[in-house]
């Protein structure tokens, strides 16, 4: 008796109670809610972004080297004659040199830890500009120069630097040897609105490598590195990052090749992995290219020193190549 009073009853309920079941698992009433807003992606990882920093500013040479973030001391006369307002020139050399005559418009900020401080100052003031950076050869401006640009201010070394005759082999070479006009009053580091940066963790990066110069700024010189050669060679490896057709010519002895531009971001990690447990020393013709190529493994990770003048060239008489009685094999 009770199940037939009751069935009447229970029928309707089972009937709305599969609807409700199946509906809700078929196609829910309501959307998911979306992720919070405090949730946040993984950050990303700072080698591989600097790493990929670095590939891109190899890349972007070119093939055909047409850029070298480099530019000429007649070049960079002329720019500053029409349009000095487009660019922002940083003087890296000592304070004594800087005080005896430099670019006009110049600010000194010597290459090291003071650059490291100045770091947020330099990109806001070459904010829609183009900075040039001189040292005394364009050795450490070629270090400056990659890593200011890697943390993405638009730079370019000025070739041979100032030059002149207070550094030998450079007396008829740089700004100073081509006897361009300088001024010795100073420009103060202007006070400036701050500008984003690219990346922090590139700015971490840079800072470090420039607070942490060592004596020798991670250059050799050209008789530490032929004695080493002579006693230790296991000890390092050799980079020659000049074009292979030079190469061919005549290198230092056990030096692989790897020409300046896309090839180099094309071995980072040959070069990294060939180089385990020793000391990368690269070189170029006269030390400019060398020192962003330098700048840039250490960057990644690489101990890297830069051969001091580089292997040398026609009409350069600094550079291993200028003296015989080091040894060139082909």
């Amino acid at each position: 008796m009770l199940k037939r009073k009751f069935a009447p009853f229970l029928a309707p309920l089972l009937i709305v109670g599969f609807m409700v079941t199946g509906c809700g698992q078929a196609q829910p009433a309501v959307a998911p809610a979306p992720p919070s807003s405090t949730t946040t992606a993984p950050a990303d990882d700072p080698a591989k972004v600097i790493k990929s920093a670095v590939e891109t500013y190899f890349n972007d040479i070119g093939s055909k080297v047409t850029n070298s973030y480099k530019i000429s001391e007649k070049d960079l006369k002329a720019e500053l004659d029409k349009t000095p307002d487009k660019y922002v020139v940083l003087d890296l050399r000592r304070a004594d040199a800087y005080a005896l005559g430099h670019i006009k418009g110049a600010i000194n900020v010597p290459y090291g830890p003071d650059i490291a401080k100045n770091l947020d100052a330099i990109r806001a003031i070459a904010k829609d500009k183009t900075l040039i950076v001189a040292c005394y050869t364009g050795q450490t401006a070629g270090q400056t120069d990659s890593l200011l640009n890697v943390a993405g201010i638009k730079t370019l070394s000025l070739n041979s630097g100032m030059g002149g005759s207070g550094t030998p082999g450079f007396e008829t070479r740089g700004w100073l040897g081509q006897k361009y006009p300088t001024v010795t009053e100073p420009t103060a580091m202007p006070t400036v609105t701050a500008v984003a940066s690219k990346n922090k963790a590139i700015d971490v990066a840079v800072q470090k490598y420039f607070d942490q110069v060592p004596a020798d700024s991670y250059k050799i010189d050209l008789p530490i590195m032929k004695e080493a050669l002579a006693k230790e060679a296991d000890k390092y490896y050799v980079v020659d990052v000049r074009n292979a057709a030079d190469f061919a010519k005549g290198h230092i002895k056990g030096a692989a090749n790897v020409p300046y531009g896309p090839e180099i971001a094309k071995n980072l990690d040959s070069i990294k992995d060939k180089s385990a447990g020793k000391t990368v020393v690269v070189y170029c013709y006269t030390g400019q290219t060398g020192g962003q190529v330098d700048s840039l493994l250490n960057l990644l990770g690489i101990p890297t020193k830069s051969l001091n003048y580089g292997f040398g060239m026609d009409g350069f008489t600094k550079g291993w190549s200028s003296d015989k009685s080091y040894e060139v094999v082909q």
